[in-house]
């Protein structure tokens, strides 16, 4: 077996049959999947790649690829971009960066060809997801979709509604907000941690907090029904507050273990606020 720590690896469009099959490939293997339904067809990733969408695969020497990512042309608020349906890296090279250099050549390429954003879906309660996204990426959320692809069987959401944030990254990137020291005790939660239930939102309010789940995956482990309490919960906030004209611009943590937090930061622009 090849070693993944020093084996070198090229993010770059897919150009041949054997690109688009390693491209399958590293799909089954980065979401564990057992049925076939779910991986994208050949067919499907060369139409998209030659009409304005975009497959990269993070190729290693041999032809294989650790990672994926697959995007088609679509309007993102009315504005056309990309929308990247899936990126995922095979486990045995996860942890080297290697999505993050996915979705910042998506975006390079993006911007290269004059469209206005890229946009892709994650679970809002998947805690490191959302850092990644909003913090490492950059990205903005305003859309939540409730159970958006359905019951689904596949390592990661098997057996749990498919609630999905929008997140959107554009050329321009937004000024976020400056925030308090100590945001979880200066700010106002738009989920009471002890139920976990939705708290009623003060649309005056400029920048409010939305808390997660710490641990999503511990959660459903040890108490499933808390951690659907806490979906339910935060799907009633998010829909709440994006009627209200709010955005998620970022993630903040406190605690460590057991003790740690983390929450969205929710950002409503004063000209909104007051209108």
């Amino acid at each position: 077996m090849s070693d993944p720590t020093i084996e070198p690896i090229v993010i770059r469009r897919a150009e041949s049959p054997a690109d688009y099959i390693a491209c399958q490939d590293a799909q089954r293997r980065s979401w564990g999947l057992v049925d076939e339904s779910y991986v994208v067809p050949v067919a499907t990733l060369v139409g998209a790649n030659l009409h304005g969408g975009l497959v990269l695969g993070a190729f290693l020497d041999d032809g294989t690829a650790a990672g994926l990512s697959f995007a088609f042309l679509g309007k993102i608020d009315e504005k056309l971009g990309l929308y990247s349906q899936l990126t995922g890296v095979v486990p045995e090279y996860q942890g080297r960066g290697l999505g993050r250099r996915m979705k910042q050549a998506q975006f390079m390429i993006a911007e290269a060809e004059g469209l206005a954003c890229v946009a892709w879906a994650f679970d809002p309660l998947q805690a490191g997801n959302a850092r990644f996204n909003l913090d490492t990426l950059h990205a903005t959320a305003s859309h939540y979709l409730v159970d958006m692809y359905g019951p689904r069987t596949d390592d990661l959401n098997a057996g749990i509604p498919t609630d999905r944030l929008i997140a959107v990254w554009e050329p321009k990137q937004l000024t976020r907000p400056t925030l308090p020291e100590h945001p979880f005790g200066e700010l106002p939660l738009l989920i009471d941690p002890d139920g976990p239930t939705a708290k009623p939102i003060d649309p005056s309010v400029p920048i409010v907090l939305l808390e997660i789940p710490g641990d999503l995956a511990a959660l459903r482990a040890s108490s499933p029904e808390r951690a659907n309490r806490w979906r339910l919960a935060a799907r009633e906030a998010f829909e709440s507050a994006f009627r209200n004209g709010y955005r998620a611009v970022g993630t903040v943590r406190t605690g460590e273990g057991q003790e740690r937090r983390q929450a969205y930061v929710l950002h409503r622009p004063l000209a909104d606020a007051s209108a």
